[in-house]
C-alpha cells in the first residue's frame, strides 16, 4: 500500500463528531472533559498495548496525524500545528500559521490544513484557506482559498476532499486539486461532516441522519450510499447512535458511535459486516498493525482485532481523548 495511503487511513477522526462525544461524557459526569490549559499527546507501543510516553504540545489538541517521519497535531485551542518526532518524541517546531488551523489532513504531498485568516474576524462563512506544510521544511509552501468555508479536510493522491459551506450558507462537498487548487463541488444525498479517504474512494459520513455516501476518487462523483440504522429499529422506538468517526482500512470501512459501538461496513457500502462494542462511548478512530484503535470516553484505548472482530485490550490514557492516529511505529492520542 503507498505511504500516503497509510498516512491518510491513520487520520481521520474529525472536530465536531468529537466534541459531540464530549458532550455526552460530560452529561455522564466525567471530570475529565473539563478543558486543560495545554493538551498532551500519549505515545503507545501497538505491541505492548501500553503508553510508553507523553509529548506536551499546545492548548486543546484534536486531531492527529502521522506521515512523512512525523507525527502533526492540530492544537483547535491556539489553531496551531505541532510536529512530533516520533522516534525521540520530542517536539519539532509548533506552527503558528495566518490562518487558523481546524482542520488537518495527511497526503497530496505534504500535510494540510484548512482554516480562517487570523486578521479577520468577521470573515464571511463561505471563506476559508487550505495551505499546505512541507514536511521537510516545516513552512506553509502552498495556500488556496476555498470559497467554500472547508472546515474538514482529507487527502488522496492528488486531491483534498472537504465539507463546508458552499455559498448561501448551504452546507456541502467540495474536491480541490493539490496541485493548482481548482475547486469542484461534490454533489451528495447527505451532508457529511465526518470523512475518510483511500486511493480509490472518499468516505462521508452524516453524524445526524446516520448515513454514509462513497465517491470515486477517479470521477468524484457519488457511487452508493447507506444508512446505518435499520428501518427494524427505528420502527421499535430505538434511538440511533451518532457517528463520532470515520477510517478506512484492513478492506473495510470503520465507523465509531456514540454507544461505543465501532461499524464494520463493506468499501462498497454494500452492508455492515459487524457491529463490535469497544467501550461505553467512542470518539475516534484509527487503523494500523491490523487492529483498529478506538478513542472511548472513559480515558481508555481500545485494541480491536480485524482478524476477529474483537477486543483484544485496553489502555488506559488517564485523560479525555479527542483524536488518534495509528503510524510511525505506534498509536497516537491526543488528550485534553
Amino acid at each position: 500500500m503507498p505511504r500516503w495511503v497509510l498516512a491518510v487511513v491513520g487520520v481521520v477522526v474529525l472536530v465536531a463528531a468529537v466534541d459531540l462525544g464530549l458532550v455526552l461524557v460530560a452529561r455522564n459526569g466525567s471530570g475529565d472533559a473539563a478543558a486543560q490549559p495545554g493538551g498532551t499527546v500519549a505515545v503507545i507501543d501497538p505491541a505492548g498495548t501500553r503508553v510508553v510516553a507523553r509529548v506536551d504540545v499546545g492548548a486543546q489538541p484534536t486531531l492527529v496525524a502521522t506521515g512523512f517521519g512525523g507525527v502533526w497535531v492540530l492544537n483547535k485551542g491556539e489553531g496551531t500545528v505541532t510536529h512530533i518526532d516520533p522516534h525521540s518524541h520530542h517536539v519539532v517546531s509548533t506552527l503558528e500559521p495566518d490562518a487558523t488551523a481546524n482542520g488537518l489532513a495527511v497526503g497530496a504531498g505534504g500535510v494540510w490544513f484548512v482554516g480562517r485568516d487570523r486578521t479577520v474576524r468577521s470573515a464571511p462563512l463561505e471563506e476559508a484557506k487550505l495551505e499546505r506544510i512541507d514536511p521537510s521544511t516545516g513552512t506553509v509552501d502552498r495556500t488556496f482559498d476555498t470559497s467554500t468555508g472547508a472546515s474538514f479536510v482529507v487527502a488522496s493522491r492528488s486531491a483534498l476532499w472537504s465539507t463546508g459551506y458552499l455559498g448561501g450558507h448551504v452546507r456541502g462537498a467540495a474536491r480541490s486539486d493539490a496541485a493548482t487548487g481548482e475547486l469542484r463541488r461534490v454533489a451528495l444525498g447527505i451532508y457529511g461532516d465526518l470523512i475518510a479517504a483511500a486511493d480509490d474512494a472518499v468516505y462521508y459520513v452524516a453524524t445526524i441522519g446516520d448515513r454514509v455516501a462513497r465517491v470515486s476518487t477517479k470521477t468524484g462523483k457519488q457511487t452508493n450510499e447507506m444508512t446505518l440504522v435499520t428501518d427494524a429499529s427505528l420502527a421499535a422506538g430505538n434511538v440511533p447512535a451518532n457517528p463520532t468517526g470515520v477510517v478506512v482500512g484492513g478492506g473495510s470501512l470503520w465507523i465509531s458511535e456514540s454507544d461505543g459501538s465501532v461499524l464494520r461496513v463493506d468499501r462498497s457500502l454494500g452492508g455492515i459486516a459487524a457491529r463490535i462494542l469497544a467501550c461505553s462511548n467512542a470518539l475516534a478512530l484509527a487503523y494500523g498493525g491490523g487492529a483498529v484503535w478506538t478513542a472511548c470516553g472513559n480515558g481508555t484505548v481500545a485494541r480491536i482485532d480485524a482478524a476477529t472482530n474483537r477486543v483484544s485490550a485496553v489502555v488506559p490514557v488517564g485523560r479525555l481523548p479527542r483524536g488518534i492516529a495509528a503510524g510511525e511505529g505506534a498509536v497516537w492520542v491526543t488528550l485534553n
